[in-house]
């Protein structure tokens, strides 16, 4: 670290910059830092910042916050598109269908658009839906606005067996 003081520096900011150094030594390596998949959990909101990572919360798991960090730049090429909207909600395992003011009948209100959210059995919570919308307003194309959400609610059901005896007899039930 010395050698970036210019030859004519005191003996003072030799001893400070020596002093500096020793106090200033990384636990890890740089190259370990700048990687997405080895940094250490309490980097990643650095490298999400370095990475313009539209959407962040210190609470997510380090797993979602590497691969958000990873699409960063996909997402900023197609921001502004139907498949950017498309893609943010992919994350939280909804798709959407969405349709234009050219594309209704009766035409609808010019630089509009209306978005069909399917839930495919996942739960949509208060703050979900709140993220959602955020979400939906940071991606979709400047020049249009949301008119209308539809959600549609189609739950994912599982054959269930219900199993309960009378006496000697077993009665099976099956719920679909």
């Amino acid at each position: 670290m010395s050698k970036l003081l210019p030859p004519n520096s005191t003996q003072l900011e030799r001893n400070i910059t020596e002093v500096a150094a020793k106090n200033c030594e990384l636990p890890v390596e740089i190259k370990t830092l700048a990687s997405i998949d080895n940094a250490p959990d309490s980097f990643l909101s650095f490298l999400a910042w370095q990475y313009s990572v539209d959407s962040w919360d210190n609470s997510w798991q380090p797993s979602l916050q590497r691969s958000l960090i990873k699409k960063s730049f996909r997402q900023h090429q197609i921001k502004g598109t139907r498949q950017a909207v498309r893609e943010v909600l992919s994350q939280f395992g909804y798709q959407c269908i969405f349709h234009e003011w050219f594309e209704t009948n009766p035409v609808g209100t010019p630089g509009t658009f209306t978005l069909e959210l399917n839930l495919n059995g996942f739960e949509l919570t208060e703050e979900t839906y709140v993220e959602v919308n955020r979400l939906v307003k940071d991606a979709k194309p400047a020049s249009r606005h949301l008119t209308n959400l539809l959600i549609n609610v189609q739950p994912v059901c599982l054959p269930r067996i219900a199993i309960g005896c009378h006496g000697a007899e077993t009665v099976t039930i099956y719920v679909e």
